[in-house]
């Protein structure tokens, strides 16, 4: 990707939603289906978090079936074999959030060079981005098992800015994760927080300047930032087409 600047978007919780996998709980565990998906995504982020502080790695599929079995016996729930492999298999098929396809398509209209960056395994992203029909919006496809751990490690924001072959203040990370936003913020990334719930953000660290409530509003907001992604990234086409009216607007009529 040789855009001078990028926009790394995070995937799960951000351009599908993994609460979501309760409408297939529901055909399992009926009353309790809210709370056990709920949990499932609550407890596969903190191991995430755990085995990185223990400098430890197993890969997002491991830990997405672990949190599954803890979220299950927590709630006092039991699955057989085929019904947890079901679930794991409807993980490769998360719905986009609402606003996901139009404001990626927006971005893309606007020149932005787009790139996944997501903690999820490739065959995992491949499954997911393949199935929710994202994949023709990006460029690049980053897994932090390239490096073998977790956001918020500085390593896998430095990794996604290598892989990019930018510095790390060309990028921006966008992302429904606080977390996500303070640890690109910290590794010298910039960053944009998709705030659709209207949350308080972290007390870790202040909100990035860039905040919206939908991936739709990305393109305004960026174009109002003095550090401004939109003028900066354009695709060959786009400045073959503004070279092409600059040279009309030179000659004489």
């Amino acid at each position: 990707m040789t855009s001078r600047v990028a926009l790394a978007l995070d995937v799960y919780g951000t351009l599908v939603d993994p609460i979501g996998i309760r409408q297939h709980l529901k055909q399992l565990l009926l009353d309790e289906a809210t709370r056990v998906a709920a949990l499932w995504r609550q407890t596969q982020l903190e191991y995430t978090f755990r085995l990185t502080a223990m400098g430890q790695y197993l890969d997002f599929a491991w830990v997405t079936r672990r949190a599954l079995e803890f979220a299950l016996a927590a709630t006092g729930q039991s699955l057989d074999e085929t019904g947890r492999a079901a679930l794991m298999a409807a993980y490769d098929d998360l719905e986009c959030f609402a606003d996901v396809h139009a404001g990626l398509r927006q971005l893309q209209t606007a020149g932005c060079g787009l790139a996944v960056f997501s903690n999820g395994t490739p065959p995992m992203l491949d499954a997911v981005l393949d199935r929710s029909g994202l994949r023709p919006y990006f460029g690049m496809v980053i897994s932090v098992d390239e490096v073998r751990t977790y956001k918020p490690s500085p390593r896998v924001y430095r990794h996604a800015a290598r892989r990019l072959g930018l510095p790390p203040d060309a990028v921006y990370l966008v992302s429904s994760n606080p977390f996500d936003v303070v640890g690109a913020q910290a590794a010298g990334l910039r960053a944009a927080w998709i705030n659709r719930s209207r949350a308080v953000f972290d007390t870790l660290a202040p909100p990035p300047d860039v905040v919206v409530t939908a991936l739709t509003e990305l393109p305004g907001r960026l174009a109002e930032t003095t550090h401004n992604p939109i003028d900066e990234v354009s695709s060959p086409q786009r400045r073959r087409e503004g070279r092409r009216e600059r040279r009309e607007k030179r000659e004489p009529k």
